[in-house]
């Protein structure tokens, strides 16, 4: 979109940005996993996904997919006046609602979170048969169905076993792997 740093400048400075639906201003926020990048004007969206033996690369996604995002619970703490939240791989608290005192959601589980209210939509669950992307390691951008779960020990951590589309098998350490789907991927994973 632009070719220079004083034309990102220019676009940030005049609030055509957003990241997980919040302006930008500032040239130098960074973004990560799972981040949402919406451009008002161009009416664009894009998600910020690992690509196999490439790192982190940007998405376009769909205008309807622009509008939550997939967080991996990373720890459960009660809050006082009794409130549940969650720590999410991005850094950020999301409040359980009210109404759920105690909310169904485990560490490694991944929630899908509304843009930019927080509210949690829906819940994936870290078990057999459901579909995740490994986002750390030497498999990086690799995605396929869990199909068995072993835990780990004092010296060796938790690990999973991920069949991708092709029926190949590879193991993977439980903290790299990041829960998409249960019987289809509920964001897009790849440029068609």
């Amino acid at each position: 979109m632009a070719k220079t740093r004083r034309e990102v400048v220019r676009i940030l400075s005049q609030g055509k940005v957003k990241v997980d639906g919040r302006t930008r201003y500032d040239e130098n926020y960074s973004v990560g996993l799972m981040d949402v990048i919406e451009l008002a004007d161009a009416n664009l969206a894009y998600r910020i996904l690992p690509v196999e033996r490439q790192g982190l690369t940007v998405l376009r996604i769909p205008k309807d997919e622009a509008k939550f995002k997939l967080c991996k619970v990373m720890d459960k703490k009660t809050a006082p006046k009794g409130t549940v939240q969650f720590g999410v791989h991005d850094g950020r608290n999301v409040i359980a609602p009210k109404d759920e005192t105690a909310p169904p959601y485990r560490t490694n589980d991944t929630l899908r979170v509304s843009l930019p209210t927080q509210r949690i939509l829906s819940h994936i669950k870290f078990e057999k048969g459901n579909l995740a992307l490994v986002v750390a390691g030497r498999n990086a951008g690799k995605s396929g169905k869990i199909v068995e779960l072993q835990n780990g020990t004092a010296t060796r951590p938790a690990m999973v076993t991920i069949e991708d589309k092709t029926g190949s098998k590879f193991d993977t350490i439980v903290n790299y792997t990041f829960v998409v789907g249960t019987d289809k991927p509920a964001i897009k994973l790849e440029a068609a």
